[in-house]
């Protein structure tokens, strides 16, 4: 089973378009979400946009996000012991190779708590890929909701999404150990995650969903499943959202799936259709060790 360790990283009736990220509509009664997934960290070549989001997005409700990262002053960063606390003779060294591989000291990597040096890991990976926060999906749709004073929805804050990593047994050393433990078939995935997400390839984000909760424990209910029937409640909430047209933005890798957040609202009454056209990525799915 691929364990989760891409944290730092998925309307209207109209034609299909060219190959691109998957567009959804989900919509019931005179409720509209228009979604897409996200990919947490871009490059220049995920722009520009599918037609079918970036053009209504002007005529959108609000954009609703998984937390709105322009507002994150005043973070309290939970606190506990530190990797090299934690982490038994075999996992620092494991911890030390990794560390040359994508630059980090390992120094560093050691004095932070667990949960932070596994963040830190990912995102050393993501950029050794040639992706870049300042290009990632999120980011851009928040700044065209400001330039465009369109409400910005949260369906977390950051304050919780870090005290949720951070609550993972001993300071998120499951996190850790997860990543360190399957690294090499991370570093195997993550391209074709890449390329699937930016051709729509559905199929081949489904098996990757599929093959990452398959036998799901405590990390992957928490970071997805639980997530997933969470925002679906506020989503399908009447009193929250009635009427109108929003634009959805969340993680790529929780529209997939029988737990995702598209057959959720399909149980809710949701009708859901796909805005654009599928293309096979032509990438390989690292099999299981």
């Amino acid at each position: 089973m691929f364990k989760i360790i891409t944290l730092v990283f998925f309307l209207f009736n109209c034609t299909y378009a060219f190959s691109g990220p998957t567009v959804w509509q989900a919509k019931k009664g005179e409720l509209t979400f228009l979604m897409m997934g996200s990919i947490h960290m871009g490059k220049a070549s995920f722009y520009p946009l599918p037609d079918s989001i970036i053009n209504p997005f002007q005529y959108s409700h609000g954009l609703v996000v998984e937390a709105d990262l322009t507002q994150h002053t005043g973070v309290d960063i939970p606190q506990g012991a530190t990797t090299k606390s934690l982490l038994n003779k075999r996992e620092l060294q494991r911890l030390s190779d990794i560390a040359k591989d994508v630059g980090v000291p390992v120094i560093a990597l050691q004095n932070m708590q667990p949960w932070q040096s596994a963040m830190a890991l990912q995102q050393a990976q993501t950029i050794k890929f040639g992706l870049d926060a300042t290009l990632g999906i999120d980011i851009h749709f928040l700044s065209l909701a400001q330039n465009n004073s369109i409400p910005i929805i949260a369906l977390e804050s950051v304050q919780q999404q870090l005290d949720m990593i951070a609550s993972f047994g001993e300071n998120g050393l499951s996190l850790l150990t997860d990543t360190i433990n399957h690294w090499e078939q991370s570093t195997e995935l993550l391209p074709c995650m890449i390329a699937a997400w930016e051709h729509g390839d559905s199929h081949t984000m489904t098996m990757i969903y599929d093959e990452m909760v398959k036998d799901a424990g405590p990390l992957e209910h928490t970071l997805i499943i639980d997530r997933n029937e969470k925002w679906v409640d506020l989503l399908s909430n009447e009193n929250r959202f009635k009427e109108g047209t929003y634009t959805v933005i969340v993680g790529a890798l929780h529209y997939y799936g029988e737990e995702g957040v598209l057959a959720l609202l399909e149980g809710k009454g949701f009708s859901i259709s796909t805005l654009t056209e599928s293309h096979d990525a032509n990438c390989h799915i690292p099999t299981t060790p």
